[in-house]
């Protein structure tokens, strides 16, 4: 489906954008009453059938041959904290292709100057999605903020005044959200919904991931995690492991939880290479099968990190460990589980590539199981559909980041400081 764009003029305060908005739509209604009035007469003049074609045709083109804003039909506030223009840029054009789906009031705000005279300039943009039959369909609006100087260090009081009343908030930011911030302090509260990527944080991520699970706790705060849908593809595979009836026994004996993960170098010598997906893996799986944490995780010298869980009354030894693969750095190449019940060794093996995913069980050496999924990798439009399409808690999510939080509690803090993060929060 096509998106046709609308421009404001730039606006330079608050009440500027509430005024644009308000001039935007009125507009809107406006066409929409003019073509309804030329479809009525064109029905009383001309033959039924040949009349509306043209009529409709008509009243859903502008003189520059751009179709008409339809009405506001937004679902949603989508708040996004972009920092800079180039991720704010990515953000908006993630958000106008789904548009149609998900209409919603965005919100993209980066900063620019950070020490020079304080100000913003927003730009508006009113997005209609043709539909299927070529007619305009759902609209929805943007909001590009670019905040300079000391405004940029409050955010909040530019977001609250914007938002559409009475539809829940998702707020999503894509950098390195710093959760010991002021910033922090003042934006989490505005959001019913927080939606980040793990994934593509600075350093092991890890210190940011504990923060993160210690707000959704404390504040009831749902987190949609980019790095966390992403598995979903993994996780019918690894609980196909158990699905024949003489195997399920095995889910209450599982003994390790091995996580392969590409990593830069071998080895991982720096430690530094992004895990928080291997964390996740881990997380859903122990969260699933009603494990506890003994001790957290911790590195090892030679790149491995290790912890103890336990399950009902038997010890788990669970192991991140680097490998060298073409897969991006801190993508999952493995995971490996055993389990033993009555002397009987069970080991499910589970491999994803681009596009599928694959299983093998062996059961006292012997293959019981060889499956392949076709299970392609999701994209960054993908992702933030299924981030925005629900705006309850996941239960499933909800206890994998608790139970991350956990496993992670003694991990130290990664090379950089809290200051270098706000430093960069601020840019």
């Amino acid at each position: 489906m096509a998106q046709d764009l609308r421009s404001a003029p730039v606006a330079h305060s608050v009440p500027e954008i509430e005024r644009a908005l308000t001039r935007l739509w009125a507009r809107a209604a406006e066409r929409r009453a003019a073509s309804t009035r030329e479809l009525g007469a064109a029905a009383e003049t001309e033959p039924q059938s040949e009349a509306l074609t043209e009529a409709q045709t008509e009243a859903e083109e502008t003189r520059e041959g751009e179709r008409h804003v339809a009405a506001r039909s937004s679902v949603l506030n989508l708040v996004v904290v972009a920092g800079h223009q180039e991720v704010a840029q990515r953000c908006a054009a993630t958000i106008a292709a789904i548009a149609g789906r998900h209409p919603s009031r965005s919100l993209i705000l980066s900063a620019l100057d950070v020490d020079g005279p304080a100000g913003i300039e927003a730009r508006i943009e009113a997005i209609s999605v043709a539909t299927a039959s070529g007619t305009s369909g759902t609209g929805a609006e943007t909001i590009h903020v670019t905040a300079r100087g000391e405004t940029g260090r409050h955010l909040a009081s530019i977001i609250v005044p914007l938002l559409v009343h009475d539809l829940p908030v998702a707020m999503w930011w894509p950098h390195n959200p710093d959760f010991h911030s002021r910033r922090a302090d003042r934006l989490l509260p505005i959001a019913d919904r927080l939606i980040v990527d793990g994934s593509s944080w600075s350093g092991d991520g890890l210190d940011r991931l504990a923060a993160m699970a210690r707000v959704a706790a404390s504040q009831g705060l749902v987190v949609a995690d980019f790095s966390l849908l992403r598995q979903a593809r993994w996780r019918e595979a690894l609980a196909s492991v158990y699905d024949l009836p003489d195997l399920r026994p095995h889910l209450r004996a599982v003994r390790s939880i091995t996580v392969e993960f590409a990593a830069a170098r071998p080895d991982d010598p720096s430690g530094l290479t992004n895990v928080v997906r291997p964390v996740y893996h881990v997380a859903w799986l122990a969260s699933r099968l009603g494990m506890s944490v003994i001790s957290p995780l911790k590195r090892q010298p030679d790149g491995r990190r290790i912890a103890a869980l336990r399950q009902r009354d038997h010890a788990v030894a669970v192991e991140l460990r680097p490998a060298t693969s073409a897969l991006g750095e801190g993508s999952t190449v493995r995971v490996t589980i055993v389990s033993r019940l009555r002397g009987a060794e069970l080991i499910g093996v589970v491999e994803a590539g681009d596009c599928t995913v694959e299983v093998v069980v062996r059961d006292q050496g012997r293959a019981r199981v060889r499956r392949t999924y076709l299970a392609p990798r999701l994209n960054d439009l993908d992702l933030l559909e299924r981030a925005v399409e629900d705006t309850a808690a996941d239960p499933v999510s909800a206890a994998a980041l608790a139970m991350a939080g956990h496993l992670i509690a003694a991990e130290p803090t990664p090379h950089e400081t809290v200051d270098k993060r706000r430093s960069d929060e601020n840019d």
